[in-house]
């Protein structure tokens, strides 16, 4: 764990879903509340938080960031409220149902005041640069970068929720937005990603639900959507990702052996990568590259990401265009799973009546 006298000062850039039943996981709804159990530990200092499309769209993920926001005390506990980004509109659905539904039925309004609040967070030159941690697709980082207004120097390192790295098709958020992941990776700002194979190693089993202090935690409010996860990821996603892990023999990626039985907490890892480096092993930096499109053709022309080499343990840091650093194993599913929940056991609800699940695409 952290260490760190100085908290890590830490945006998150997110896609909740999980207080929808048409939301496609919980995973960043379980982040948004550990991250408020980190902040009370004064292990990271929560500066900001910012809500893009992706599992759902823009207008069922500000929804939903609004009520587990109220329900986990968010506004009580970090003082910050969370901002608005860009949605469907200007991203690549990378679900053919649900990209059909965005068609017939046209995401909310973007908004830029996300983008906005990133580049004013980066040249707040009162406050320590900022980790930024990508959950959803990074279209608001994105644009940011894109705007020339961001002071870089007030970022010192973005997280990204995704990659593969097997050249196989890619994950949802970076898919979704093929275009914004490669400006950030071309950019010269440390990034990190924690791509499919590490997620892999980490499972959400039924077990794991019985640890959670029911009714008094906020994470319960989530438990209607965590079940139906463990149902339905095993068969849906999970015999997918484990031949990912399988695909290179000599790789260092073992999936976890109860892929069968739960659900990944893909952003769970994502945000214990930064705060609990030492639970993951094999860290390395490569180069990697997301093809570009033919300017006739557009995006979303091609679904891989290249890995082009590997650099190893150390980088000189000089130029990190094009260069990522990636923690390639979890240490112990185990201990990553007890972390994971006594977070979670650290943040009560507000009340213990939970906000109703809303219906999403099954109501409309």
């Amino acid at each position: 764990m952290a260490t760190m006298e100085v908290p890590i000062r830490l945006w998150i850039d997110t896609d909740t879903s999980g207080l929808f039943w048409s939301g496609l996981d919980c995973d960043d709804d379980l982040a948004i509340l550990a991250a408020l159990a980190l902040h009370k530990r004064q292990i990271i200092s929560l500066d900001g938080i910012s809500i893009c499309g992706g599992n759902a769209p823009l207008s069922h993920t500000w929804q939903d960031i609004h009520a587990l926001w109220e329900h986990a005390g968010g506004m009580q506990i970090t003082n910050i409220k969370p901002v608005k980004g860009y949605g469907w509109r200007s991203m690549q659905v990378a679900v053919s149902g649900l990209s059909w539904y965005n068609r017939i039925r046209q995401d909310g309004v973007d908004s830029e005041d996300a983008s906005t609040a990133i580049i004013e967070r980066s040249r707040d030159k009162t406050l320590d640069p900022a980790h930024i941690l990508m959950l959803g697709p990074p279209t608001n980082l994105a644009r940011a970068i894109d705007s020339g207004l961001l002071d870089q120097s007030g970022v010192s390192h973005v997280y990204l929720m995704g990659g593969e790295l097997t050249k196989q098709t890619l994950d949802l958020n970076f898919r979704s937005d093929r275009a914004s992941t490669r400006t950030i990776i071309e950019s010269n700002i440390p990034t990190t990603i924690i791509p499919i194979q590490t997620c892999a190693q980490t499972i959400v089993t039924d077990s794991y639900l019985q640890r959670l202090d029911c009714p008094s935690m906020a994470a319960c409010a989530l438990l209607p959507k965590m079940k139906q996860q463990i149902k339905l990821m095993p068969r849906f996603v999970n015999q997918a990702v484990k031949k990912r892990c399988t695909l290179d023999k000599d790789g260092p990626w073992r999936p976890s052996p109860n892929l069968d039985s739960g659900f990944i907490p893909w952003d769970l890892v994502a945000l214990l990568a930064i705060t609990h480096e030492e639970e993951f092993m094999e860290w390395k930096y490569h180069r990697v590259s997301i093809p570009r499109c033919d300017d006739h053709i557009g995006e979303p022309c091609d679904s891989t990401m290249i890995v082009n080499e590997d650099l190893g343990q150390t980088f000189d840091g000089k130029d990190w265009s094009g260069v990522v650093r990636i923690p390639h194993k979890v240490r112990e599913e185990e201990n990553l799973l007890n972390v994971m929940f006594a977070l979670l056991n650290e943040v009560p609800a507000t009340s213990l009546q939970p906000p109703a699940m809303f219906w999403g695409f099954y109501g409309e």
